[in-house]
């Protein structure tokens, strides 16, 4: 197979989604972990810097055209994952600005 315009050959190039794929995920668990601290009161702010770089990111990287279908099933997931915990967040922050319990509230 012959190397790549950009001087790597296919397989780092594929090597190179999968990483960004696993850092991408590592970053979805840590906000999810961000805002679990934030909804429990160990955090005086969310983390609304850190979820707009991902949001930035995931956004920027869903332009890139992926080869397989496995990574764009991967990248889908993640990226369905985000949106979902992103409206959760929403609703949850919403919520506790209008002083009404939330989808965080304990019964």
């Amino acid at each position: 197979m012959p190397p790549r315009p950009d001087g790597r050959d296919r397989q780092g190039h594929e090597s190179d989604q999968e990483a960004d794929l696993q850092r991408f995920d590592a970053e979805l668990r840590q906000l999810e972990l961000e805002y679990t601290m934030f909804f429990a009161g160990q955090r005086l702010r969310p983390p609304l810097a850190s979820q707009a770089a991902l949001d930035a990111r995931i956004r920027r990287w869903d332009r890139v055209p992926m080869q397989g279908s496995a990574e764009r099933f991967r990248f889908n997931t993640i990226q369905t994952r985000f949106r979902t915990f992103a409206n959760l967040w929403d609703r949850g922050l919403r919520a506790r600005e209008e002083g009404r319990p939330g989808p965080f509230s304990r019964p």
